[in-house]
């Protein structure tokens, strides 16, 4: 079995090219805390996921700000990121976490650093 943070996420990757992406999210009863809110760490890796996402997976987070403005209850949910900024150095990101209405319910940045691309096994 896989057990890649994608695996256990389980995005549905609907964009994934030239520095934007877009991937669709349910929050799933593992992910709530007492109340029926996502806990925020799961919030964290879906607008991390985004943001990787939208860069391919070529660089690594080495900080992450994120503020949750309302809370993330029931899906789905659309996770946009866009690559702000990339160097050879540093890439500046960020995404946003939508509700099925619109809704911005959470935002991130990031800034990373540009890792080489492994072959998969």
């Amino acid at each position: 079995m896989d057990a890649t943070i994608m695996s256990l996420m389980r995005p549905d990757i609907r964009l994934a090219e030239g520095g934007r992406s877009e991937l669709r999210f349910e929050a799933r009863p593992e992910f709530t805390i007492p109340g029926g809110s996502v806990q925020g760490g799961i919030v964290a890796v879906w607008l991390d996921m985004a943001m990787a996402v939208a860069g391919e997976g070529s660089f690594s987070t080495a900080d992450l700000q994120l503020q949750i403005l309302r809370p993330v209850r029931e899906g789905p949910f659309d996770a946009l990121g866009s690559i702000v900024r990339e160097g050879r150095r540093i890439v500046f990101a960020e995404a946003e976490l939508r509700a099925p209405d619109g809704t911005v319910l959470a935002r991130g940045r990031q800034t990373a650093v540009p890792v080489a691309q492994t072959p998969a096994p």
